[in-house]
C-alpha cells in the first residue's frame, strides 16, 4: 500500500509514503517478486523511478514536491511539498490517482510490472491540512 500521512509546518508540508505492490489478503503467490524484495534487488533503479514519478519543478525550476528520504519497508518515501500549492497539487493529483498512475508507469519502465496500491493513512489529518490550505 502507498500511505499518506502529512504534518504542516512554516516550512512546507512533509507526506510519508508507503508503497507497496497489489497482493490480495491470503494469497500466496509462488515465483512472486515482492515490491520490498524488488526495491532490494535494485534500489538505484527504483529511487530513480519513485523520484521520477513524484517529484516536479516548479516555474523557478526548484523541485517541489520533493523527495528526501527513501527506506526499506515495502517502500518508505518522505516527500515535502515546499508550498501550498505543491502540496494542494499532489493531494489532487493521489485523488485521482495521478500520483499511483505515474509511479506504475516509471516501475514499468524499470521492469517491475504489477499494479501498486495506493491509499491515505492519516485521511482526516491530512484533508484538514487540505482545508486548512484552502
Amino acid at each position: 500500500a502507498l500511505e499518506l500521512s502529512v504534518s504542516a509546518s512554516t516550512t512546507g508540508f512533509s507526506v510519508s509514503l508507503k508503497i507497496d505492490n497489489t497482493i490480495l489478503a491470503g494469497i500466496v503467490s509462488i515465483g512472486v517478486l515482492s515490491l520490498g524484495a524488488y526495491y532490494l534487488a535494485n534500489r538505484r533503479s527504483v529511487e530513480n523511478a519513485i523520484r521520477s514519478g513524484l517529484e516536479i519543478r516548479n516555474e523557478a525550476g526548484v523541485v517541489d514536491p520533493e523527495v528526501r528520504n527513501i527506506e526499506e519497508g515495502s517502500i518508505l518515501v518522505e516527500l515535502h511539498c515546499h508550498s501550498e500549492h505543491s502540496f494542494i497539487q499532489f493531494v489532487e493529483d493521489f485523488e485521482a490517482k495521478k500520483v499511483e498512475h505515474r509511479l506504475e508507469e516509471e516501475f514499468t519502465k524499470i521492469g517491475f510490472n504489477r499494479g501498486l496500491h495506493v491509499t491515505i493513512r492519516n485521511a482526516i489529518e491530512v484533508y484538514r491540512n487540505v482545508k486548512m490550505v484552502r
